[in-house]
This record gives structure tokens, sequence and C-alpha cells, in this order.
């Protein structure tokens, strides 16, 4: 009983620690739901802000996820613009009762933290390192650099405790795995989660439900008992789905797949690419410019355990082949069966998770070492997830968990462990600490938005009253110039033809259409730099801000 409560209490101060290290990174100004200005102009940032707004604005549908002002007349899902569906519809419930101006991406930022501290207290204590390593080495994880690269840029994917949620559960199969309704219980929340905050996630914690899995059906027993090990992956699939189709997943013509899948991988130098993290370590060259999204920097904290993690593991199988030799069977060496299966299933895992990141070519720097597949059906299906450099993190968090508990396990004295830890701590938070500045005079410093559209034609069309649509006509996206216009859209009421979607929907035909039989309802927008044709359309065309303003009707 003692033990439990003083677990509670480290998971408590862990997940305090989380706020801590939230409100020195970010500052408290982001949690007012009434400041919004943070947000804008900030690209994938004012994504997920303006796509909350427009879904806000929006009558209810169902699927309960789905919103008409973004790609009118076509329905479009809140899923799409990343601005973590959970949260999205408890907050549209509740918007009676909010102010016109209400964010909470800042609340889920802190939360985000809190719940990675707790989540890494859980994992740390379950391996039953000290209460003080406990607490050291959260600090690791509450502030990993892929968690800082995340957070506040593509918010959804700052929830990285959904990882360490998954992580947990396998590490504790072998207490959990006979109790089916439980696990079925807990996976399943897992799918949910993954269904309701971001798609990424699927391959990152299926990893870890797959290896649950495994690990249940090669245990002893009749095949037929064992069946009933399948019913936590039947269960996070259904959270998954249903979570999916409620927030409009499948009820949009969103593309799911991508034809530049590659560019976005895991390039094998990751962990240790810098790319501005840190004092000490160069950015170093990529094959594809786009590998950004494999970003994996360890730390230099990291990089030392690491190394005191090779020494224990010399020691380890050094022990076991004098114990082989002398006589004394594997298991006084620690190679027991339980020992061996999940040893495998961690490095099958990791590989496995490093393949998909670095997929389908895989490259060390500057250099392509080999194509994994060349099958156009699997890079098909593949690109539902094209920025696969993201899907290395959990081996990251693998690493660090690995690296922490060999650390425990070299020193007989607790103490020195204790030591050691807390200086690898402080060796990571100096090498990252130019980037944390940098984050805090980001956010934590109050910004004021102004809206590049400065001419006084856009006053004149809210003058001219009786808009309704905006149609961008370009196909070039501009994705920061149309997150202005969709600013000004919003403001003033007014749907949008197209958006900067996480995954495109098409609207040409839609676009296409709305030109051929122009409304007087309509503002028409085109980029100056793509107007051939524009004369044909018979509109009355102004010039503002280096677009081209048309409307059926005169609007002096």
């Amino acid at each position: 009983m003692e033990d439990k409560w003083k677990s509670k209490i480290v998971y408590a101060a862990a997940t305090l620690l989380g706020a801590l290290c939230f409100f020195a990174v970010y500052g408290v100004r982001v949690l007012n739901p009434l400041y919004d200005d943070w947000l804008l102009g900030r690209g994938d940032l004012t994504q997920h802000y303006l796509g909350w707004c427009f879904y806000r604005q929006g009558a209810w549908t169902f699927p309960l996820g789905l919103t008409d002002r973004l790609a009118y007349p076509d329905y479009s899902s809140v899923i799409f613009t990343d601005s973590i569906p959970l949260l999205a519809i408890v907050f549209k419930l509740l918007s009676p009762v909010l102010p016109e101006t209400f964010q909470y991406f800042g609340w889920w930022g802190l939360g985000c933290f809190m719940l990675q501290g707790f989540f890494a207290a859980k994992l740390l204590d379950r391996l039953r390192v000290g209460s003080l390593q406990v607490l050291a080495g959260s600090v690791l994880f509450i502030l990993s650099p892929v968690v800082i690269e995340k957070m506040f840029r593509h918010t959804a994917l700052g929830g990285h405790w959904i990882i360490l949620a998954a992580i947990y559960l396998f590490v504790c199969h072998k207490e959990l795995y006979t109790d089916v309704k439980k696990t079925a219980l807990y996976w399943g929340l897992i799918g949910a989660y993954v269904g309701s905050v971001h798609m990424y996630f699927l391959p990152m914690c299926g990893a870890f439900l797959g290896g649950f899995v495994l690990c249940s059906l090669l245990q002893k027993g009749a095949l037929r008992t064992k069946i009933r090990y399948l019913l936590p992956g039947v269960t996070f699939l259904l959270g998954l789905f249903v979570c999916t189709y409620l927030f409009g997943g499948f009820s949009t013509r969103a593309e799911a797949g991508s034809s530049d899948l590659g560019e976005f991988s895991f390039n094998l130098n990751g962990f240790f690419n810098a790319k501005g993290y840190s004092r000490f370590f160069p950015a170093l060259a990529t094959y594809h410019d786009g590998q950004y999204e494999g970003f994996a920097y360890l730390g230099l904290g990291v990089f030392v355990l690491l190394a005191v993690a090779l020494v224990f593991l010399a020691r380890f199988v050094l022990q076991g082949i004098f114990s082989a030799k002398r006589g004394n069977g594997a298991r006084q060496g620690g190679l027991d069966r339980d020992f061996i299966l999940y040893g495998v299933m961690y490095v099958l895992m990791s590989v496995g998770l490093i393949l998909f990141a670095a997929s389908p070519e895989v490259t060390f720097g500057d250099k392509l070492l080999f194509v994994l597949t060349d099958s156009s059906t699997l890079t098909h299906y593949w690109g539902m997830f094209r920025s696969s450099g993201r899907i290395v993190w959990p081996v990251c968090y693998l690493m660090i968990l690995g690296a922490i508990v060999c650390n425990d396990r070299l020193f007989q004295k607790k103490r020195i462990a204790t030591a050691v830890l807390v200086v690898c701590v402080c060796l990571q938070i100096f090498d990252i600490s130019g980037k944390l500045q940098s984050q805090r005079r980001t956010f934590a410093q109050e910004i004021t938005y102004e809206s590049p559209l400065e001419s006084d034609v856009w006053e004149r069309l809210l003058e001219h009253g009786g808009f309704a649509h905006i149609v961008w006509v370009s196909h070039n996206i501009d994705n920061n110039g149309i997150m202005h216009i969709a600013k000004y859209a919003y403001d003033n009421g007014l749907t949008m033809n197209n958006f900067y979607f996480a995954r495109g929907i098409n609207v040409n035909e839609n676009t296409k259409q709305s030109l051929e039989n122009p409304k007087q309802d309509c503002i028409f927008i085109f980029r100056s730099d793509e107007t051939q044709g524009i004369d044909e359309y018979g509109l009355r065309l102004y010039e503002a801000d280096g677009y081209i303003i048309g409307t059926v009707d005169e609007i002096d």
C-alpha cells in the first residue's frame, strides 16, 4: 500500500514537472483562450486554428466532424485541418456559452506536456528505477526534441503521450495480457484517441499493439483459448473506425494517397542530425529536402546515457558467457524465455518502425543505400503516411527508456546511477537550450496579428454587402496567402471554396462551374500571376494586395 502511494506521488510530481517545463518554454500567455494573435500568420498553426473557427461557425451535420464552409459547396472534415478533432467537437458543443474568440491550442499543449510526464513516470516506475531517477528521466521525455519540434507547429502531433501509453501497455504485457477485458478496453481507448487526434499515430501505436497481440499468442496454452487474445486488436480498430467515421474521415473527397512518398522520409542519420537543435552537433546533409519530417535528434545527454548503456550491455553479455562456461545455465545469465521473447519483439518493432519511416528509399546522409520496394500499389497505400519520417518517434523513446534502465542496472549504488542520470539531463537541457530559448521568444511574448490585406478594396466589398462566398480560382493554393484570405472570410461570415488541407480536396470542377455561371454573392480571387483568360468570365475586376478580385456587380 505504501509503495502504491509513493508511486502516485511520483506520477503527480512528474505531471507537475511537465507543466513547469511547458511554462518555462512557452510561457502562460498562450493559455488565454481569448488571445489568438499568436496563432495567425504561422502556416500550419494557422491552418489548425482557422479550421476550428470555420468548423465552429458551420451548422451541425452527421457525421459530426463535417463543415461546408471550407470547401463550399462540398463538405470537408475537421480531421483534415489537423484541428485536434476531439477538442474541436467538445468545444463546438460548448460554443453557445463560449466567447466569440476562443482557442484551445495552448491548453492542448499544456495537457500534452503533463501527460508526457505522467506516462514517462509510469514507464520508468514500471521498470523499477528509483523515484529520483523517475523524475529526472521524465524530463528527457518531456523535453524530447521530437516533441518540441512538433508542438505549435503540427500541434496535434505534439500528443506523444499517446505513443508512450501504447509503449506502456506493451511493457506491462506479462501482467496484463490474461485480463483480456481490461486490455481490450485500454487498446480500444488508444485506437479512439488515434482516430480523434491524428492518424499518424496509427502505425506508431499499431506496432506495439501488434507486438502485444503476438506475444500473447506465443504464450503457452491451447490455440482455441488463444483466439480471445485477438480482442485488443479488434477494439483498437473499432475505436479507430468509429472516431474516424464520426469526425467525417470517410465522408469527403480528400485524397488519401500521395505520389511523393519518400520525400518526407527518415534519413538514417536522423538520430544525430541536430538541424539547429544542438550547441555541439551541426546539421547534416540529407538525400531529400523534405527529410526534416524525419527529425529524430536524441540530444547530447541521451548520447552519454546510450554510451553507459553499451557498457552495461557488454558486461551483461560477458557475464552470460562466463556463466554458461561454468555450467550455471542460461537462466542465471538472465536469458530466460520471456527475456528472449520480449527482447526479440523490441528489436522487431524498432527495425520495422525504422524501415517504415525510411521507406521506400533508404538513405544515409546524401546517399541512397537501397530501395525497399518499387510496388506502385504498396506505395499508394503507404502514401497515406507520406510524411513517413515521423513514424520513427517511438524508436527515440525506446532508446531513451532503454538507456535510463541500463544506467540504473549498471551501478550497484543507486546514488551513482541517479547522479549520472541527473548530469545527463543537465547536458541534454544545455545542448538544446538555444532552441528552447528560441521557442520562448516566439511564443511567450505578446504578438499582434496584422493582416497583409491592406487595400481599400476589401472594405469596399464589405460595404457593398450581399457576398456570401469566396472562390479561390488559382490552382496554386499558396498556403500563406490563402490563410490570410481565410481569416478575412471567417471574420466576415463568408465561406471558402478551398483551403489548406492536410489531404487535398479536388475542387476544380466546382470552381469551373462557379466561373462559368458566376453568382452575385461570390467574390472571385485570382493570383496576379495566374490571370490567363480572366477577361472571358465577364467579371468586374479590381487589384488588391497582389490579387485580382472579381465580382459580378460593380462594388463602387
